[in-house]
C-alpha cells in the first residue's frame, strides 16, 4: 500500500542525502542520522521487503558518518543481507556491541527509540524492538545508562511476553530477557568478587 511506498522511499531518500552533507551541513546532518539509525536498524528486518533493502542501502550509505571501526567487515557480511530472523538478531547484537564501544553518548537516545517501538503497530518491528533495546543494554557497562532502563525494560518484557498474541514477540521477549539476566548475573558476580577481594585484603 501507500504507506509501504512512503516508507522505503522516506528511507532511501535519506540515503540520497548522504552524499551532500559537507562542512557545515555535515554537524546537522549528523543529528539526523543518529535520530534515524534505530528506526533503519529495526525496519531492516520489517516484513516488506522493499523496506528491508532501502534500509540495507541507506544504512550503508549513512555508515561512514558513524564512528565505528570494521564497518565494511559488518555490512559486507552475510548476516546484514540475510532475510532469516537468526542472522539479522546476530546482525544486531554485532551493531549494538559497535555501538556501546564507540557511540556510548548516544546509547541513551537510542534505547528511548527502541522502547517507543515496542508500541509499534506492527509486531515484526517490536520484536525487532525488544531484540535492540535488550543488546544495547546486555553489552554496555555504563552504570547510569543501566539504573535508567534495566528495570523498565525488563518489566515491560515480562509483561509482554504473558500478553502479546504474536509468537514472535514472545519468544523475543524469553531470548531478550535470558540476554539480561545473563549480563546482570555477570555483572552482580563480577562485583561480588571484589568485594570479597577487597576483605581479604583488609584481613591480610
Amino acid at each position: 500500500g501507500m504507506d509501504l511506498k512512503m516508507r522505503a522511499s522516506a528511507f532511501a531518500a535519506f540515503g540520497a542525502l548522504s552524499a551532500f552533507a559537507v562542512g557545515a551541513q555535515r554537524e546537522v546532518f549528523l543529528e539526523q542520522v543518529h535520530a534515524v539509525v534505530p528506526r533503519l536498524v529495526l525496519h531492516l528486518h520489517d516484513d516488506d521487503m522493499t523496506v528491508r533493502q532501502a534500509c540495507r542501502n541507506t544504512l550503508k550509505k549513512i555508515v561512514s558518518f558513524l564512528d565505528l571501526e570494521g564497518n565494511f567487515e559488518l555490512f559486507s557480511s552475510h548476516f546484514f543481507n540475510s532475510d532469516h530472523r537468526s542472522d539479522y538478531e546476530d546482525f544486531v547484537r554485532d551493531l549494538s556491541r559497535r555501538f556501546t564501544q564507540h557511540l556510548t553518548s548516544r546509547i541513551d537516545a537510542y534505547l528511548g527509540a527502541a522502547i517507543q517501538a515496542y508500541d509499534a503497530p506492527w509486531p515484526i518491528i517490536q520484536a525487532n524492538a525488544i531484540h535492540f533495546s535488550c543488546s544495547l543494554l546486555s553489552q554496555t557497562d555504563d552504570q547510569r545508562i543501566l539504573s535508567l532502563y534495566y528495570t523498565q525494560v525488563f518489566g515491560l518484557l515480562v509483561s509482554r511476553m504473558s500478553r502479546s498474541s504474536d509468537a514472535t514477540v514472545r519468544a523475543t521477549c524469553s531470548s531478550a530477557l535470558g540476554m539480561l539476566l545473563k549480563s546482570s548475573n555477570s555483572l552482580i558476580w563480577r562485583s561480588d568478587r571484589l568485594e570479597h577481594g577487597d576483605s581479604t585484603r583488609r584481613i591480610s
